[in-house]
């Protein structure tokens, strides 16, 4: 089974070997075009989610998180250091292990963050937004090598309606976070592929244990990783296995923490707990949900709610089985030509799979936040698609085509930026 994408190895650069080089004609180089192309995007993505700095409203769990947590409103390094040593059964918030995210808002709350001032938070939320904009835009670039192409989907991703909720959400700040530090995990992981360096394997290490100080949802980080190995990186091999290994335990510890904090400050439903049908019509309710509001994002919400009943009354769980029996079998018939399809998936299910509904610990089906990061395995398949049209053809009809596709990005992402304005509006007030 052939990638065309990697057919004739002397014309075309290998996924994951590094930035294509520079051109021996005049011009700019790769890594100055993409540097003003993510300042370009940067912009477009302040100017998208610039309502939410004066969003008022909090949302679900904003009075752990601020209004009602103790440590947060006294910043100092004994608040910091309990949000730290409170491992098994944190004191201040339900759920789950997360200092990082905790000292985050504290250190908002010291430079004047408030329950009647939230812009410092949202500030805060947005910057890290953009941040991580730039980080989605350098993995791609990293690994296919188009500037261009590389700042286009990096451009969806940031101007997204989808990811409006985790910036004035105050709680979200932990999605946001842990994105930062596993997005800037995997981009140091791609460069460690390329020269076996220790410290960049160290630097890996440490960058996902603070992606999962932050929301233990990055747990599945080594498997994205392996998936990565195996495309676009083309090195799946028994060395690439033993590397996760470290990763592998570390995972390991913190589900069990995950679970233990969880299940001590809050709920966890475990699946023997729910009818044996219950939970294949959640994956299938969701892997297609995720894709269609990711396609077409209109009527988002902050909650999605179980149907109910959950069974194949409902319309949406009918059109998630059917859905999921046609997605999957194409998929895998898709390796007879590429590898780029069911692998960008697989990343996407693996990433998503904790806030899947295996353990229940959450009222809401699914959620826009939960996408978040695992978006990127999406992005890649997007990245490769471009990629490919943007490179095939030569001269000037070679040169329209690569016109018509950023018009039509352009297009894409304009209504995608009038969309994500016109949800910050229900931002405004707890109201709406």
């Amino acid at each position: 089974m052939t990638d065309p994408s990697v057919r004739n190895a002397k014309h075309q650069r290998q996924p994951g070997t590094g930035p294509a080089p520079r051109s021996g004609k005049a011009g700019l180089s790769p890594v100055l075009v993409l540097g003003l192309l993510s300042l370009v995007v940067v912009g477009a993505t302040l100017f998208a989610h610039w309502p939410a700095l004066t969003a008022k409203a909090l949302s679900f769990d904003d009075n752990e998180y601020l209004t009602q947590n103790q440590l947060v409103r006294h910043p100092s390094l004994t608040s910091a250091c309990r949000f730290i040593r409170e491992v098994a059964e944190p004191s201040t918030v339900h759920g789950y292990y997360q200092p990082l995210t905790m000292i985050s808002l504290m250190l908002d709350y010291a430079i004047a963050g408030r329950p009647d001032n939230l812009r410092p938070f949202h500030r805060t939320s947005l910057a890290l937004h953009a941040a991580n904009t730039v980080l989605v835009i350098l993995l791609l670039y990293m690994l296919f090598g188009q500037p261009w192409v590389a700042a286009m989907v990096g451009l969806l991703f940031g101007v997204h309606p989808m990811t409006v909720e985790t910036i004035p959400w105050i709680g979200e700040r932990k999605t946001l976070l842990a994105a930062f530090f596993a997005l800037w995990c995997l981009i140091i992981y791609v460069r460690y592929t390329r020269g076996s360096n220790w410290k960049l394997y160290l630097t890996c290490l440490v960058l996902y244990v603070l992606a999962l100080m932050s929301k233990p949802t990055s747990t599945p980080l080594p498997v994205v990783m392996l998936l990565m190995d195996f495309w676009p990186l083309r090195r799946l091999n028994k060395q690439a296995v033993l590397e996760k290994l470290p990763f592998l335990a570390i995972a390991g510890l913190f589900s069990v923490i995950t679970v233990v904090s969880q299940a001590r400050t809050a709920i966890v439903h475990l699946p023997s707990e729910y009818p044996a049908a219950r939970i294949p019509l959640i994956l299938c309710h969701n892997i297609v949900f995720y894709l269609y509001k990711i396609v077409w994002p209109t009527r988002l919400s902050s909650h999605y709610p179980f149907p109910q009943p959950l069974n194949l009354s409902d319309h949406m769980v009918l059109a998630g089985l059917i859905g999921t029996c046609i997605l999957i079998p194409a998929l895998v018939i898709s390796l007879r030509w590429t590898r780029a399809l069911l692998t960008g998936w697989l990343v996407f299910f693996v990433a998503i799979f904790p806030t899947m509904g295996v353990l229940g610990f959450t009222i809401v089906i699914a959620s826009d936040k939960f996408a978040y990061l695992p978006a990127i395995g999406l992005l890649m398949i997007l990245a490769w698609w471009l990629g490919r049209v943007w490179s095939d053809g030569a001269g000037g009809a070679g040169r329209f085509r690569r016109v018509g596709m950023v018009g039509g990005v352009l297009v894409v992402a304009s209504l995608l930026m009038a969309g994500t304005r016109g949800y910050l509006r229900l931002w405004q007030t707890e109201e709406a």
